[in-house]
Formats: structure tokens, sequence, C-alpha cells
């Protein structure tokens, strides 16, 4: 998983967790996850910004040759 996600994933946590609890954190997140996945244009929304992420954030990058040496 890039980064990004990582910095993301546990920034959002840890605002949760000082503002609201670490059970009602988990009990949120569960619920979030178990609803997205219940709801397929949810489901959808996620896939799309995943996609719009990955095409823009993450291209693959080309390999730069040196200059010959002589």
């Amino acid at each position: 998983m890039p980064k990004c996600a990582w910095l993301l994933i546990a920034a959002l946590t840890l605002i949760l967790h000082h503002t609201i609890g670490v059970a009602a954190t988990v009990a949120f997140l569960l619920n979030a996850v178990l609803w997205i996945a219940a709801t397929p244009a949810a489901l959808i929304a996620v896939a799309a910004l995943a996609a719009w992420h990955l095409l823009n954030a993450h291209t693959p990058h080309t390999r730069r040759r040196a200059p010959a040496r002589t």
C-alpha cells in the first residue's frame, strides 16, 4: 500500500481516537466498512476514487537511461 494511504489512514484514526475514543472509533470504522460493502453505490464511489487516485498519483515511472560513457 502506498505511503500516502497509510498516512491518511493513520491520521484519520488518530483524529477519531482523540475525539470520540477507541471503542467508538472501532465501532464507527466497522460500521462504515460494513455499510460500504453492503451498498452498491458506495462500492462504486470507493472504486472510482481508488481508480482516480491510482491513475493520477501512482503512475508508472519510466526508467531514465544514463548517458553512455566514452
